[in-house]
């Protein structure tokens, strides 16, 4: 049992443990940049501000009320909207012939199948599906492509079909693969999406014209066109009202065929590859219309 005198000694002990305590938590406080404010709600009570607080309350409220913080935007590229009119593409005598090697009904291409067109008289290097595929190849991977800005591409074989390939066909990589792709769509007559929402590839009737829209500017290449413009001024100087099909050849030799052309122009005074040709084009359309 403690005596009076032992209690008030430990009294003593207590009340000033209690005040080193209190001294050494506000000393540490302000060391962190914290400030104890007296709140007048509250009796006696203490609450903690820092300064990231202090600093909120001192910008004060947004207009909506909120103290959210903006972040910097990042620019949107500028959609070029001044065009209603589409962009087609008509490739030219292509190289897709089907013939059955051995068991399996292929398209032929000089790097699989030489010899067996040696056998039958023919010049392998005639027979060139790898010119077709670059050029699809450079349109579906455009950003004019990825934009929406092309409405339709066609293939006129040199047979004389005529393929309609949607903007929003995956185009394989691999020639292997796209000469698999064209000799099931020969076979079958159209290609569907997974899913069957749709027909990516189909055979569909002579002649091109009756497929593109009635407002269209028909433009052929040929490096032999007596008319040579720089395409990204011939490009600029086209009304935007109008669709433009651009007509290329997707053969190692020759000239298309410009019955149904309106402007035969050349755009270099050089021949160049259908792919070549296409990414030219491309890039001319989308500088004019600020595709990004």
């Amino acid at each position: 049992m403690f005596t009076p005198c032992a209690n008030s000694k430990l009294k003593h002990k207590r009340d000033k443990k209690q005040t080193e305590t209190q001294c050494w938590e506000e000393e540490e406080q302000e060391n962190h940049g914290n400030k104890i404010l007296e709140d007048p709600s509250l009796k006696g009570g203490l609450i903690k501000k820092t300064k990231l607080q202090e600093c909120d309350e001192s910008m004060g409220p947004e207009e909506d009320g909120t103290t959210m913080m903006g972040l910097a935007g990042i620019p949107v590229a500028p959609c070029y909207r001044g065009s209603k009119g589409g962009i087609y593409f008509v490739l030219q005598n292509a190289s897709l012939v089907a013939a059955y090697v051995g068991k399996r009904y292929q398209i032929l291409n000089p790097d699989e199948h030489a010899n067996f067109l040696r056998r039958k008289n023919k010049n392998p290097y005639d027979y060139r599906p790898d010119i077709v595929h670059e050029a699809l190849l450079q349109i579906m991977g455009s950003r004019l492509c990825m934009a929406g800005r092309v409405h339709g591409v066609f293939i006129k074989t040199d047979e004389g079909i005529l393929i309609r390939v949607e903007p929003n066909t995956q185009i394989p990589k691999t020639l292997g693969s796209f000469c698999n792709m064209m000799a099931e769509l020969l076979q079958k007559f159209s290609i569907k999406s997974k899913g069957n929402r749709g027909k990516l590839l189909r055979l569909i009737e002579n002649p091109v014209t009756q497929h593109l829209p009635v407002n269209s500017r028909k433009i052929g290449l040929s490096v032999s066109s007596p008319k040579a413009v720089q395409i990204n001024d011939y490009v600029a100087a086209a009304n935007h009202d109008e669709n433009l099909v651009f007509v290329v050849g997707a053969m190692a030799h020759g000239k298309i065929d410009a019955e149904y052309v309106d402007d035969l122009i050349s755009v270099s005074a050089l021949p160049l590859s259908a792919g070549t040709c296409l990414r030219r084009i491309c890039v001319a359309l989308e500088r004019n219309q600020k595709i990004h």
